[in-house]
This record gives C-alpha cells, sequence and structure tokens, in this order.
C-alpha cells in the first residue's frame, strides 16, 4: 500500500486567504485519485487535497496527520472494503465529513454506506463542487 501525503505539511494551518477545507482522496487506483485530484484543483472551490490514502490503514494515518476536514472515499468492489474504510474513518474521527462516490446505484450499497458513517453518497460522475456542497459544513 502506498499514500501521498507530499501536499501540505501535517503542521501547517491554513491561513486566511488559504483554503479551508482539507480533504484527502481514499482510493485503491492511483489514477483515479490523480484524476480526483485534478477535478479539485481546477474547481475553484474553497478545498485542497492534501492527502491521498489507498486504503483503509492509509486513510486513518492520512487523515489524522493532515487534520482533514473531508474524506471522498471510492467505493471499490468488493463494497465490504469500503464500507470497513467507512466504519473505521467513522470511528476514529467523528467529526470528519466523509463523501461516498461510485457508479453503483444500487440503494442496498448507498444503504450499507450511510450505516457505516458515510455522510453523503454520490453516483459519480461528480465535481469537486458537488462532492464539497453535500456536506453543509464542509461547503463553508
Amino acid at each position: 500500500m502506498t499514500s501521498r501525503t507530499d501536499t501540505l505539511p501535517p503542521s501547517s494551518e491554513p491561513e486566511a486567504n488559504e483554503v479551508r477545507t482539507r480533504v484527502v482522496l481514499i482510493d485503491a487506483r492511483a489514477d483515479r485519485r490523480a484524476v480526483m485530484r485534478q477535478v479539485f484543483e481546477h474547481s475553484g472551490v474553497d478545498a485542497a487535497v492534501v492527502g491521498e490514502a489507498d486504503g483503509e490503514t492509509d486513510a486513518l494515518a492520512v487523515v489524522g496527520q493532515h487534520k482533514a476536514d473531508l474524506a471522498v472515499v471510492e467505493l471499490p468492489v468488493p463494497v465490504t472494503e469500503g464500507v470497513a474504510t467507512i466504519t473505521a474513518l467513522r470511528a476514529g474521527f467523528p467529526h470528519l465529513a466523509i463523501v461516498v462516490i461510485s457508479f453503483n446505484t444500487d440503494t442496498t450499497v448507498k444503504e450499507q454506506a450511510q450505516a457505516a458513517g458515510a455522510d453523503a453518497y454520490l453516483v459519480k460522475p461528480v465535481n469537486a463542487r458537488e462532492v464539497v456542497a453535500a456536506i453543509p459544513a464542509a461547503a463553508g
């Protein structure tokens, strides 16, 4: 497993003119994380990707290290892996906003994600504004 945490130093706090919403992208595939990173960078939203993780263990470390406000979780197949990640994030970071993005339109999967602690479930394709707007606290 690898994680990418080089965007902002973990101890840096955003200044008044910097972004307020710190985002961590969680997806097993680096190519999908790269696409979502670009979506955030070119969206104009008051948010920045501060780290990336490819699984539950990395996600917990990266979210904690960067004091993230928002975790964007790609729901993998099998779904149980993503649900376990959401459950662990919610237990470790009760105030973290968690948005799930997925191609899966099955309402049972959406219900599982929300029962695990996801604040929102968005069906792809999505843009950064939709992700941030899905959580009122993250929308600023």
